[in-house]
Formats: C-alpha cells, sequence, structure tokens
C-alpha cells in the first residue's frame, strides 16, 4: 500500500471518526435535553392516568365488598340457579358493572357457560375478562372479594372508561393487544416500537402531533401518555436524524479538503518520485527548485529535494569515479587472467618439451657413440608430440567454440540419444550404465546434440578414471522435471575430486597427472551456450554428482526474446 493511499485512508478514517464522536456526543447532549423538558410533563400526565384508575379501583374494590356482604346475609346461593342468575344481573345493572361472577376452584358458578375467564387481576391497572368476543377487545378494572372458607370469590369488572380526570390522550397496552385508548388508535406494532426506547417520541396522529413517551408498569402493562407539541419541536428521533446529515455533510466536505490538499502536498512528492525513477534509470538530473511542483511547496519538502539533487551530484561523481577504477581493474583482470593461462600452457607443454629434449639428447649420444637406435627409442618422442598436438587442440576448440546449433527434442529422446552414444562408443565399453527413464518423456528441449554428446564423453571419460579401481563401474543418470526447467544427474561412485568444486571449472586446473584442465571448463561453455548450469558436488553418501540444468523449450524462447 502506497504512502498516498494510507494517508488519504488515514485521513478519512480520522475524519470520520472525529465527525462521528462530535456528532453522537451532541445528539446525546440535545436529545437528553430535550427528554428532561418533556419527562416532567408526560410524568404529570401518566401520574393523572394512574391515580384516576386508582381511584375508579378503590370504588370497584368497594363496590364488590358491599356485593359479596349481601349475597353472604341474603342466602343467595341456597337459591335455584335460575334464580341466581336473575338477581346477579340486577345486581351488575345496578351498580353499573359489565360483569359478575362467582368463582369456586376456578370454575365460575352464576353463568358457567359465558365466554369470560378468570382474570389475573392487576389492581389499578385494566385486565382482559374475556378471550373473544366483544368483551376482548378492551381492558376493564376488576376486583375479586372471597365470600367463604369454603374457596367462594366474587369477580366484578366495569369499564374504565367513564371514570372521571383522565387525560384526554393515552394508551394502556400490553403483549396482547390495547386494553384502553383515549384520543387515536393506534396500532400495535407502532406501539411495541415505541415501547423499546425508554425516551420522547413524536407522533404524528391525523394532522395533530404529539410528544408521547411509554411507561412501563407492572405485570407487563405499558402507559402511553401524551401532549400536542407544535409542528416546529424537536423530537429525539429528528435530533438524531438532523445531526446524521450534518455528519455526512462534514465528512463529505473534510474529505473534499483533504483530496484538495493531498494534490497540493503529492505533488511535490510525485516530483521526487519521478527524479528517483530518472536516477534509477541512470539519468543523473537534479530537480529544479524555482519552478512548480517545488516552488514554494513548504520547508520539509524543499529540504528533501536540496538533499536529493546534492547525493544526485555526488553519485554521478562517484559513478565517474568508479568507471574509471572498474576499467582499471578489468585491465588487470585480464592481465592476471593471461598471466594465468600462460603459466598453465607453459607448464603443460614443458613437461612433454623436456622428456623430448632428454630422449633427443640421448639419442644423439647414442649416435655419437655408434650404438644402433631401435625404432622403439622414438616412441617416448611420439608420445609426448602427440600429448603437446592435444594440448593444442584441446586449446583450440576452447578459445575457438562457436554458439550451438539448437533444435527442438524431446527429454525422452534426448536421454535416449545420450544412451546409444555412451553404449557405442568404444572408449566406455568398461562403465555400466544406469539410465532411469524420465517421468515426462515428451518435455521439450532445445539442444545440440553433438555438443551435448562431448560434455558427457567428458563426463564419462572422467567418471572411468575415477573408478579405474572399482569393479563394476556403475554410472547413474536420471532426470527430474521441475517447473521451468529440467536437471539431469549424471552420479558415479568413485573417489570423487580432491578439491573445492568451484575450483574444478577453472581454465588448466586439474588434479590428473595427464589432464589438460579443460574438459569440463568446455562442458561448462557448451551448457552456457544452452542457457543452462552445471553443478558438481560430492554428495554424503560418497558419490560423486555433476548436476546439469536444461531450460524447457517454452522457458528458453521467453528468455531468449529477453
Amino acid at each position: 500500500m502506497g504512502i498516498r493511499l494510507r494517508i488519504a485512508l488515514g485521513f478519512a478514517l480520522l475524519t470520520i471518526v472525529v465527525v462521528s464522536v462530535v456528532s453522537f456526543w451532541a445528539a446525546q447532549s440535545l436529545g437528553f435535553s430535550l427528554d428532561i423538558s418533556d419527562l416532567s410533563k408526560l410524568e404529570n400526565l401518566r401520574q393523572q392516568l394512574v391515580n384516576a384508575l386508582s381511584a375508579g379501583q378503590t370504588t370497584l374494590d368497594r363496590l364488590a365488598g358491599e356485593t359479596a356482604t349481601a349475597f353472604v346475609d341474603s342466602r343467595f346461593f341456597e337459591n335455584q340457579l335460575p334464580l341466581q342468575q336473575r338477581q346477579a344481573e340486577k345486581v351488575k345493572s345496578a351498580l353499573g358493572a359489565d360483569w359478575l361472577e362467582v368463582f369456586k376452584d376456578g370454575k365460575p358458578l352464576i353463568f358457567g357457560q359465558a365466554a369470560f375467564i378468570r382474570p389475573v387481576t392487576n389492581p389499578g391497572l385494566p385486565v382482559r375478562i374475556a378471550s373473544s368476543g366483544p368483551f376482548s377487545y378492551k381492558g376493564y378494572l376488576a376486583a375479586e372479594i372471597p365470600l367463604a372458607s369454603d374457596g367462594l370469590s366474587l369477580i366484578l369488572a366495569r369499564s374504565p372508561a367513564q371514570l372521571a380526570n383522565l387525560p384526554d390522550f393515552f394508551c394502556i397496552f400490553d403483549q396482547q393487544g390495547i386494553l384502553m385508548a383515549r384520543g387515536f388508535n393506534p396500532e400495535q406494532v407502532s406501539l411495541l416500537n415505541l415501547s423499546r426506547e425508554n425516551i420522547t417520541h413524536q407522533l404524528q396522529v391525523g394532522e395533530d402531533l404529539y410528544r408521547v413517551r411509554v411507561f412501563q408498569e407492572k405485570n407487563g402493562v405499558m402507559l402511553l401518555t401524551g401532549y400536542p407539541a407544535q409542528r416546529a419541536t424537536l423530537s429525539r428521533d429528528l435530533v438524531d436524524q438532523l445531526m446524521l446529515r450534518l455528519a455526512v455533510l462534514e465528512v463529505i466536505g473534510l474529505l473534499i479538503l483533504g483530496f484538495f490538499l493531498g494534490v497540493r502536498l503529492f505533488a511535490p512528492l510525485n516530483a521526487l518520485k519521478h527524479g528517483m525513477e530518472q536516477v534509477a534509470e541512470g539519468h543523473w538530473r537534479e530537480i529544479p527548485l524555482d519552478k512548480p511542483p517545488m516552488q514554494n511547496s513548504g520547508n520539509e519538502i524543499e529540504n528533501v529535494a536540496h538533499s536529493f539533487n546534492r547525493m544526485v551530484r555526488e553519485l554521478s561523481l562517484a559513478q565517474s569515479r568508479l568507471i574509471e577504477v572498474q576499467k582499471e581493474l578489468a585491465q588487470k583482470d585480464k592481465m592476471a587472467a593471461l598471466g594465468r593461462f600462460s603459466a598453465g600452457i607453459a607448464h603443460e607443454i614443458n613437461n612433454p618439451l623436456g622428456t623430448i629434449l632428454v630422449t633427443a639428447s640421448m639419442l644423439k649420444e647414442a649416435a655419437t657413440a655408434g650404438s644402433s637406435i631401435s625404432p622403439e627409442d622414438f616412441d617416448a618422442i611420439i608420445e609426448e608430440v602427440r600429448r603437446c598436438r592435444d594440448i593444442i587442440s584441446t586449446l583450440r576448440t576452447y578459445t575457438g567454440r562457436t554458439q550451438p546449433q539448437l533444435t527442438p527434442t524431446t527429454l525422452g529422446d534426448f536421454i535416449g540419444q545420450i544412451e546409444i552414444f555412451l553404449k557405442n562408443e568404444p572408449a566406455f565399453k568398461e562403465l555400466t550404465l544406469s539410465i532411469e527413464k524420465p517421468s515426462d518423456e515428451n518435455l521439450g528441449l532445445m539442444i545440440d546434440s553433438k555438443a551435448m554428446q562431448q560434455v558427457f564423453s567428458n563426463l564419462a571419460r572422467n567418471a572411468l578414471e575415477a573408478m579405474h579401481d572399482i569393479d563394476p563401474k556403475i554410472m547413474r543418470i536420471c532426470s527430474e522435471n521441475l517447473q521451468d526447467h529440467v536437471k539431469i544427474r549424471i552420479q558415479d561412485h568413485g573417489r570423487g575430486f580432491e578439491c573445492l568444486p568451484e575450483h574444478i571449472f577453472e581454465p588448466l586446473f586439474t588434479t590428473k597427472a595427464q589432464g589438460t584442465g579443460l574438459g569440463l571448463v568446455i562442458c561448462q561453455a557448451i551448457i552456457d551456450g544452452h542457457h543452462g548450469k552445471i553443478e558438481a558436488k560430492r554428495l554424503e553418501t560418497g558419490i560423486t554428482e555433476f548436476c546439469i540444468q536444461l531450460p524447457v523449450a517454452e522457458t528458453f524462447n521467453r528468455n531468449t526474446e529477453e
């Protein structure tokens, strides 16, 4: 993630957090003030409603007690059921009650077939006295009075709608529905939504606007009270909406401001970035400080630009000095390499020349003394001359090598060609080959067959010489397919090389008495021409391994194009 994106995200996040915290605090403070101002008036309305219901409950309790005493004194329960029902109806009508019933052990005795249910009395609050029918749509004040010790009780209920001192706007409800309402006919869902927050709400009823609040009472009953409010009066919901809109506008405004500030800030940084890219490409150019965007960009950025220009000047001088030093080192390396090469050639040719000189001197002395000279006496001279010729031939091969003539083939065909070549070569008749079949024989390669045969011929000759005192002489060849190249491993169990692995690829370096030190160098040059790599190492199991890496055909073509 770039610094520009990080700063932009950080600024946006900081803006949102700050604006959100401030808006939330302002909304809470303003909403709390509104709640405090409304709470006292709504509490008074609630208390007025509770007092009116309590007064009605007190009157109903007194009437129920007097009725219970009259029933006992008149031997009401000694009469037949029809007479009890007529007397109960008369008493109910005289008292202005909506329901009168006597229960024994939870069962009605007078009107057993009625749809009324025995209510759970809630003194001072309406309760339901029926589960269905017209009496189930509203609540009633109910009073229960015990009649005797044998489990009889009288329940008297009547509607609180005619009570005095009731507020003009209220609603009494529970989770099942509305028990009593005045001034409006609300929906159950809207009432439950208002009851979820203990705050003052603003409610639209027709064309009028009311400030309302829900109060929790006992046994799950809730009282909603309210009073008319002006349309311009703020509510808690409107405060939250207002603050949310202000917060959104503030965030948008600050982000726009931050964008223009960012453009002003990042223009000089872009100039610095462009200057660094120019330096990376090798163009040692200073950034102009007297032109936009660097002009008047601020002390900090100008100081960085000054430091950058000073660095460019110093790097330019350092590069010039470095180029001169590299030229001197390259010249010294060439001379040192030429010296090592010449010394190696002198060493390799001096030995056979010394043998030739000694042998020729002995033959001259023998000829001077008149001794007979046999043809075999010239064998040493001939052998050493041949050795000098081999050295010269190898040097010509090394110094005059050309690029390999690469042709497409498959891994399976390439391994098969190497196997046939090594088995048909008389010099390797003592060598036992163990060649594993490739896992993907159709993998494409670009190979110069003759050059690669020379590589494997040199490696096989080295393996034979390393295993001269070992039988059987086994050389193992296996391959491994990797993502974009192939590894071919050539292993033998000979004595190995008595030096560090990296030295065996140095020109004229050899550990063999009759070696030229150029065989593995030529192998490396051929593998390099195939865009590959050859390595040598001694495994812990005592096996010498040469590992050749060759690119697959697609990878080779891509590298060549690049």
